[in-house]
């Protein structure tokens, strides 16, 4: 009797701004030493720079319901969908690759979209997490933190702050019956990594 084939996993890590996606990602490549780390922020400054008459590419996830009106939760969440969908094709072909030639890989960023990722169940393992931070104080210390060598990016936050909190109530209602594995990260990020090794094992 052959052996049973080793189905290829993906890990999806995503959140809002200074939840913790980067960080965690790189602890958890630890244990993964064989998989590929894939950043969704890099694939999407080069398809920005491919597409600059795209206006959708010009807006930051948290910034596009300024090309809708007023931010207003509906206008926030669905100028964030836009964003988000704007990578489909790219990260789809990534998963396409993770299949087909059976590349293990850790793939972090505000856009993933579950229920693309979760489509590729059928021929691979997929995990799915959602990071967050209830604590409003720590939310803001993670960004400072973030940013200690970027005052333009803390200046961006800081206006937009209040929409980056939307959009993480939103994800949070969206993974809500689901597969997805929700973490919080503002206690410590080593109890988050500890928990998400646990649905891994």
């Amino acid at each position: 009797m052959e052996p049973k084939e080793k189905r290829m996993q993906v890990i999806g890590i995503y959140g809002v701004n200074a939840s913790g996606k980067s960080t965690l990602s790189h602890m958890l490549a630890r244990d993964f030493l064989e998989y590929d780390i894939e950043t969704t922020d890099n694939l999407f400054a080069v398809k920005r720079r491919l597409n600059q008459n795209n206006p959708i590419l010009q807006y930051s996830s948290y910034s596009q319901w300024e090309r809708l009106g007023e931010p207003t939760a509906c206008n926030v969440w669905k100028g964030f969908q836009d964003y988000r969908e704007s990578m489909r094709d790219y990260l789809h072909w990534i998963l396409e690759r993770a299949r087909d030639q059976r590349v293990g890989m850790i793939i972090e960023g505000v856009h993933i979209i579950p229920e693309h990722f979760l489509s590729f169940a059928r021929d691979m393992d997929i995990t799915l997490f959602l990071l967050h931070i209830d604590d409003l104080k720590k939310h803001k210390e993670r960004m400072l933190d973030k940013c200690c060598y970027r005052p333009g990016l803390l200046t961006r936050f800081e206006k937009y702050f209040d929409n980056i909190r939307q959009l993480q109530r939103s994800l949070l209602i969206e993974a809500q019956d689901s597969p997805i594995k929700i973490i919080e990260t503002g206690v410590s990020l080593e109890s988050a990594i500890t928990t998400m090794k646990s649905f891994l094992q």
